[in-house]
């Protein structure tokens, strides 16, 4: 099955399904054998506190991809 083939399935999908689905993906990503620099895990900890603290906003996800997807 082709990616091309998969994103048009995925977005047959209810948001709740497409939600476990990333949830899934996510988790497969993220093993124990990842690793990542320890400048990236600073850089995750300041988005993280910044987050947290309103200082910055979070945008979804669609907007965000479609971005970079547009402009590639």
């Amino acid at each position: 099955m082709s990616i091309q083939t998969l994103k048009e399935e995925v977005q047959k999908l209810d948001k709740t399904e497409q939600a476990e689905l990333m949830h899934f993906m996510v988790e497969l990503l993220a093993t124990e054998e990842t690793e990542i620099s320890k400048e990236w895990e600073e850089e995750i900890e300041k988005r993280e506190e910044a987050l947290k603290n309103g200082t910055s906003v979070g945008k979804p996800a669609r907007e965000v991809l479609a971005k970079y997807l547009n402009n590639g």
